[in-house]
């Protein structure tokens, strides 16, 4: 039998397209999606509380006039659909010809409440009274409150903010600005998108956790450095040279030598910790959603490494960070970068993921590949060769052939655990009879679906034999 052919770039981006439009769908309902279109509808209403009520009225004073033949009731019928017309007229001049731009930050913190500025102006020659401006986006990943203008002038700039919190973790896309207004007399909510996407990256949050680490079986390899510098091992003595601190002065060798000697320090370097994250699904249907736990467990996880002094790196199936301590701040937000992006490895990130199409195929090919591994009970592990080979190939350094596991690792791709370096692994207990690649580690810690750290295991590890 020949085998199936695989689909072509363009046919998966087609698909892609269809799952969005799909999932649009299922989230808004066919008619609310259809009523999201600009090109559609350019201006969206929403009927208020109030305005249901003056309807409602208006339906039964309609149904009343009719079967009575009442003037009166045909006169107030009149006048409520009247003030009905005129709320949509004056909405309307309302809205005309404001100008909005948006200052917001490229990163949030998930839960975390955050200020995006909005300036608006009102370029016509009429005031803009009850002016409201958020974001809209397809799916439930911002709670905002809307920033609001109560007047402005005509040819005049105001400036409001808006309350926004992230709910997920991971890349956020916006549809654009939504700018909203009640006016006159609150009967519907009148609004227009300005389509200005924007991108935001929601960074997980950082969980207080304890790491049972009390040390590696060998010493870091950066833990003392053959470099001179500040520190509190003696490299050796030297003549004393300008800018010297007087304190280093060998005062007993510097009499016996007839010149000033000095002492010479070691640089301190941090000790090397290298953690690995295996974020394989926990079940078939879960999204990268599902991870936010776990992501923040292994961001606390290294915020307390690099807290104790050390120097800390990051190793997924999908992208990695180098080892550095000098700057703990920096570090934390670079791993916790790495962390917003994760997906579960061996399954496809879905269709509506706001990554750009080229990234979506690349992590697509690579689930597909991971999948088919795990299949077959290959050891895993983020510092084997396949996932630094699947790592570069999403990184943009090659194509599907990059991630196939028919071909194996190829050298170049690797850059393997040192042998001074403690390993720190984080995986899921649902995983646990999958084999792990590699030296065993110093530190296995095992976390639950909701991400909880539910045990902790120091195996002992061999000690490596000098090169």
């Amino acid at each position: 039998m020949a085998p199936v052919p695989e689909p072509s770039r363009d046919a998966r981006l087609q698909q892609r397209r269809r799952a969005q439009r799909r999932l649009q769908r299922q989230r808004h309902g066919f008619w609310r999606s259809l009523g999201r279109d600009n090109r559609v509808f350019p201006r969206k209403l929403v009927v208020t509380r109030q305005g249901r009520w003056i309807i409602g009225i208006a339906i039964l004073l309609g149904v009343g006039a009719v079967n009575t033949g009442n003037n009166l009731l045909y006169l107030v019928l009149s006048l409520l659909m009247s003030i009905i017309a005129i709320s949509g007229v004056l909405s309307e001049l309302n809205l005309r010809s404001l100008r909005v731009r948006r200052t917001a930050p490229r990163e949030l913190d998930v839960g975390e409440p955050a200020l995006w500025r909005f300036e608006v102006e009102n370029r016509k020659n009429r005031a803009s009274f009850s002016i409201e401006v958020d974001e809209m986006t397809s799916d439930d990943a911002l709670t905002q409150r809307p920033g609001l203008l109560l007047h402005l002038q005509p040819q005049e700039a105001g400036t409001c903010f808006a309350v926004v919190r992230a709910e997920r973790r991971g890349p956020i896309a916006t549809v654009g600005l939504r700018i909203s207004t009640t006016y006159p007399f609150g009967f519907a909510r009148k609004s227009m998108v300005v389509e200005v996407p924007a991108r935001v990256l929601a960074l997980p949050a950082v969980a207080e956790v304890e790491v049972p680490l009390q040390g590696s079986r060998s010493r870091g390899e950066q833990e003392r450095s053959p470099k001179a510098g500040v520190g509190s091992e003696l490299r050796g003595l030297r003549d004393f040279r300008a800018g010297d601190l007087a304190r280093d002065l060998h005062w007993k060798v510097s009499a016996r030598r007839g010149r000033l000697i000095a002492r010479e320090w070691e640089s301190e370097a941090a000790r090397q910790v290298q953690v690995e994250f295996i974020h394989l699904a926990v079940a078939a249907d879960q999204g990268p959603e599902q991870h936010d736990d776990a992501c923040a467990t292994v961001a606390g996880v290294c915020a307390t490494l690099l807290a104790a002094g050390r120097a800390v790196g990051l190793r997924t199936l999908q992208g990695e960070v180098a080892a550095a301590a000098a700057n703990e701040g920096a570090q934390l937000l670079q791993i916790r970068r790495q962390l917003a992006q994760l997906t579960p490895a061996d399954l496809p990130p879905p269709a509506d993921w706001p990554i750009d199409d080229d990234t979506w195929l690349l992590r697509r090919q690579a689930a597909e590949a991971w999948a088919a591994r795990r299949r077959g009970g290959a050891d895993f592990a983020a510092s084997d060769a396949f996932a630094a080979q699947a790592r570069w190939a999403m990184q943009g350094g090659g194509t599907s052939a990059g991630v196939d596991a028919a071909r194996g690792p190829q050298p170049g791709l690797e850059a393997p655990i040192a042998g001074g370096q403690v390993r720190v692994v984080v995986r899921f207990v649902q995983h646990e009879a999958l084999p792990l690649a590699g030296p065993a580690p110093d530190l296995c810690l095992w976390l639950d679906e909701r991400g909880v750290i539910v045990r902790s295991e120091q195996p002992l590890r061999a000690p490596q034999a000098a090169a």
